[in-house]
């Protein structure tokens, strides 16, 4: 019996980004109606022919946002709220109330891990083997007991990682991930923070290349799943993914399952790894319970994440059998993240000028291969994709 998906709305926030532009786009396309939100108005999801109704709310560390969302959520009947706002939104005693609709899950040891990198860590090392395998070398920053911790750094290998969660913050201090090129200058910038956290994390380098796997886990099973490997970042020495392909490592799905039942995970998840072709090896990076950058990638591919939550949530629909991605489907992101990935390179002194000369080649044949999807020239909705390049050619 087909499901009347018109009866629920749905609450999409972060519509400015392409996470929350897929959702939209997956969920209206099914049929549900879409209350598509975003702090600017000049958020490009608000514009998508997928959303129903389009909402702007105040900023939201706010108490006006406290108000304005239980006053929507009431007045327009929002049957669901997905992921995309910090969970520990829904913590705050204002907003408790709403977290029945967001379908992430409610223990707030899972929360804990899923809000810090940190505790996410300390959770790894809590578990059983399986757990512990595959982390890259780092240790822990307990700032409420000061000492100096170089001789611990002076052993990961360089450059190290501080990274920094908001949900470990002491006075509303943000995430932050700060890169630093050895030892001493790690300690020394530890210091200057150490009155703002509590704790923090600090990661080795690991060589490699950004793979991730992503998961709907309903019911304590997965539901779907799928993997891919970054071909670009921006900038090129690691970070948003800007081109990259679907893909399957069977070790590196098994670890990531293995880790998400551990932390007994529900709803969708993203966890990133850094894999090593020469060697084989992966070191997990970071875990998130939210949807991800690349997610028109697996809408591609025939993994619709957004739709399956949506239907789990509201109708207790689940397939019996795991759905997995078509291999090998290309997608990437031009504007702006190609465009950065490619200034990143010619802007880099230690990047040979063949590669520079290769790379702007790449661009072009990129540009004209029907294979190569792309994250805003999604079918019914493309003209968000001449909105953003209008934006970006006019800096408005």
């Amino acid at each position: 019996m087909p499901l009347d998906r018109a009866i629920h709305r749905i609450l999409v926030p972060s519509a400015g980004s392409t996470a929350g532009i897929g959702i939209i786009r997956s969920l209206g396309a099914a049929g549900y109606r879409v209350h598509a939100a975003a702090p600017d108005r000049a958020a490009l999801g608000l514009r998508s022919r997928y959303a129903a109704e389009g909402a702007i709310h105040p900023p939201i560390s706010s108490l006006e946002f406290a108000d304005w969302l239980p006053n929507y959520v009431r007045r327009h009947q929002i049957s669901m709220i997905m992921p995309g706002w910090a969970t520990s939104l829904f913590r705050q005693p204002a907003l408790s109330h709403l977290a029945r609709l967001v379908p992430v899950s409610n223990d707030p040891a899972v929360l804990d891990a899923a809000e810090s990198k940190t505790n996410l860590f300390l959770r790894m090392l809590d578990g059983d083997e399986c757990c512990r395998q595959n982390l890259p070398p780092f240790i822990t920053i307990d700032f409420d007991h000061p000492h100096s911790f170089e001789p611990e750094l002076s052993a990961l290998p360089t450059p190290l990682f501080i990274k920094l969660d908001s949900a470990l913050a002491r006075e509303g201090a943000g995430d932050e991930v700060i890169r630093v090129a050895n030892s001493s200058e790690a300690q020394h910038r530890l210091e200057m923070i150490a009155g703002r956290y509590r704790k923090a994390i600090v990661q080795g380098y690991v060589p490699g290349r950004g793979a991730g796997a992503f998961f709907l886990r309903w019911g304590g099973q997965t539901a779907a799943r799928m993997m891919h490997l970054r071909l670009h970042e921006m900038p090129h020495t690691g970070g948003a993914s800007s081109l990259r392909r679907s893909w399957w490592h069977q070790s590196m799905m098994s670890d990531a399952e293995a880790k998400l039942a551990h932390l007994g995970w529900e709803g969708v998840a993203m966890v990133e790894y850094r894999w090593d072709q020469e060697t084989d090896k992966f070191f997990l990076m970071e875990m998130n319970l939210r949807f991800w950058g690349s997610l028109h990638l697996a809408l591609y591919a025939g993994v619709d994440f957004p739709r399956m939550l949506a239907d789990a949530f509201l109708f207790n629909q689940v397939s019996d059998k795991i759905i997995e991605p078509s291999r090998d489907v290309v997608c990437r992101n031009t504007f702006p993240f190609e465009l950065g990935y490619l200034v990143s390179l010619f802007r880099d002194s230690q990047v040979p000028f063949g590669r520079k000369v290769y790379a702007a080649i790449e661009a072009v044949a990129l540009s004209f291969d029907p294979r190569v999807r792309n994250d805003l020239l999604y079918p019914g909705d493309r003209r968000l994709y001449f909105m953003r390049l209008k934006e970006f050619l006019t800096g408005t």
